[in-house]
């Protein structure tokens, strides 16, 4: 393939690089002795699996679909990236050279990874518009939105640095944009002047990893309004981080564990108080791919703090459930949105109680114990035995469902569950073993409570 400008390194890792190696695993890993079997690649040379991971060659294998690395049966996962990187897993320009690397060993044509990457015009216009937000946030026209982040909590000498801006007026920002160099054709491909909504709202700009504006978002003034968030039109979010990341990601030393809220503006309150190692969804919706994400850039765990209400705790489940699902994920933690009581989510309790922040994230739980109990949730061992015994089905079900590389979060939680359903956790791990996690039986749950679920 030939290509007349840099492409991103993550996308031709995985549309060109990763087929190409799949193809040719013996060649460009040879130490390995990669033969083909049903499924795929399986490797052979013993004394080299031995010394350098430690286990039996037949267990190590590479199947399909395309592969991002070596599992070791009974084991973990290794990325290729991370195999070429010494063990830990690259990002940035680490994460570059290793896929040059790999592509090398794959005899792939590694020029669009190493010609200068040419200049997005729309990527450049938004930072432009931005900056324009900037200005307004700062100007008259921005003390209705200062006002606003004052109440909301932020210190007054905090709003001028908290990376916010106000939308401009339509006229306002196609003059500046204009003078800056930009066509109209441009400018109006943006979509930044598309809604006559986002005028005199409060924005934000959403980044990728390395800090480049990829979208934007419009929030009211208004505390009672039908639509409180608008989003750019035409631009996914679906690609993009978290909401902050490419913040924490520049912190030195860059944190160990990154904490994830709902509001996008909880981000910004978090950072008015130094705690900067907060990210966001930006709703409640969260993807496997999230998780496999924040394994690629090197963090050891993930704290979920979702709001206080129904859909918080809905929410909690389905992220741990998500990290659980993924590929690769760090350790997955819970604060139990009970703890930020009597405040409605994290935005407010860091507002009226910052110091206690610690504290909360002291009391945090693995996501795998606390997943399994929120099937027992109003479930102790006072309640009728076939509500006990439901619970304890439907959190088996779950639990019978997980990977190998979260064995003992699954011992945890099987122990936590089943105390707090009256029974014995050697008693629930019989019960389990036998009706979900037997290898002869399916992996779906059988039982009439789970099957309610």
């Amino acid at each position: 393939m030939v290509a007349s400008s840099r492409v991103s390194a993550v996308d031709y890792y995985t549309d060109v690089v990763l087929p190409e190696l799949y193809e040719r695993l013996d060649t460009a890993f040879p130490e390995f002795g990669w033969r083909r079997d049903a499924r795929g690649w399986i490797a052979t040379n013993n004394e080299f699996t031995h010394r350098a991971l430690g286990v039996r060659a037949e267990r190590v294998v590479a199947h399909a679909p395309v592969p991002r690395g070596f599992l070791v049966h009974g084991g973990d996962a290794t990325l290729w990236t991370a195999y070429v990187a010494g063990g830990a897993v690259p990002r940035g320009d680490s994460f570059v050279q290793a896929v040059v690397e790999i592509a090398r060993r794959a005899g792939v044509d590694t020029a669009p990874l190493e010609r200068p990457a040419p200049r997005d015009r729309r990527t450049d216009l938004l930072h432009d518009f931005f900056t324009l937000c900037r200005w307004e946030l700062a100007a008259e026209a921005g003390a209705p939105a200062r006002v606003y982040l004052e109440q909301r909590g932020l210190p007054p000498e905090a709003v001028d640095r908290c990376g916010l801006g106000v939308v401009p007026s339509p006229r306002a920002a196609r003059d500046c944009l204009r003078s800056s160099g930009y066509a109209e054709a441009e400018i109006e491909q943006s979509g930044v002047l598309a809604d006559s909504r986002w005028s005199g709202r409060l924005c934000g700009g959403w980044r990728d990893e390395r800090g480049r504006i990829k979208t934007l978002w419009a929030r009211s003034l208004e505390t009672e309004t039908d639509v409180r968030y608008l989003y750019l039109r035409g631009a996914s979010r679906t690609n993009l981080p978290p909401y902050g990341l490419s913040w924490v990601l520049k912190e030195t030393p860059r944190p160990r564990d990154v904490v994830l809220v709902e509001g996008l503006l909880d981000v910004h309150q978090f950072r008015a108080r130094q705690i900067t190692n907060v990210v966001a969804l930006g709703g409640t919706a969260v993807r496997s791919e999230t998780f496999e994400r924040f394994a690629r850039t090197g963090f050891e765990s993930i704290t979920i703090s979702l709001d206080r209400d129904e859909a918080g705790r809905a929410a909690t489940a389905h992220a741990v459930e998500r990290a659980a699902g993924a590929a690769a994920s760090p350790a997955v933690y819970v604060v139990d949105p009970d703890r930020l009581a009597p405040a409605k989510d994290p935005d407010a309790f860091v507002r009226e109680r910052a110091q206690d922040w610690p504290s909360v994230l002291e009391s945090r739980t693995c996501g795998v114990v606390w997943r399994a109990r929120e099937f027992a949730r109003d479930i102790d061992s006072a309640s009728p035995v076939t509500a006990r015994r439901c619970a304890l089905a439907s959190a088996g079900a779950w639990l019978g469902l997980l990977p190998s590389r979260l064995s003992l979060e699954q011992e945890d939680a099987v122990r936590a569950v089943a105390e707090q359903c009256g029974y014995s956790p050697e008693a629930a791990a019989r019960s389990f073993a036998a009706r979900y996690w037997a290898p002869d039986r399916s992996r779906r749950p059988s039982h009439e409570c789970a099957r309610s679920m």
